[in-house]
């Protein structure tokens, strides 16, 4: 063999596997962390400022006096 024929290095095989499935999880765990953290800021956040805003300024009473003066109910 002359020296201007180079050899192909083979591929590592071993573990090749084990090696794609951390690589996945990692991956995987990352997105879905994001994915969970971009719902609670986007949906679940507003929503529960939306329900406190609500519950701060709201009457029972005069809510179901209202709804008794509209003739809602039956046996009031």
């Amino acid at each position: 063999m002359s020296s201007a024929v180079a050899r192909i290095v083979k591929p590592n095989l071993r573990n090749l596997h084990v090696q794609e499935v951390k690589r996945n999880l990692l991956i995987a765990t990352g997105i879905s962390t994001l994915a969970g953290v971009g719902w609670y800021f986007a949906i679940i956040k507003p929503r529960k400022d939306n329900y406190a805003r609500f519950y701060k300024t709201y009457d029972a009473q005069a809510d179901f006096e209202r709804m008794k003066a509209a003739g809602v109910f039956q046996s009031c």
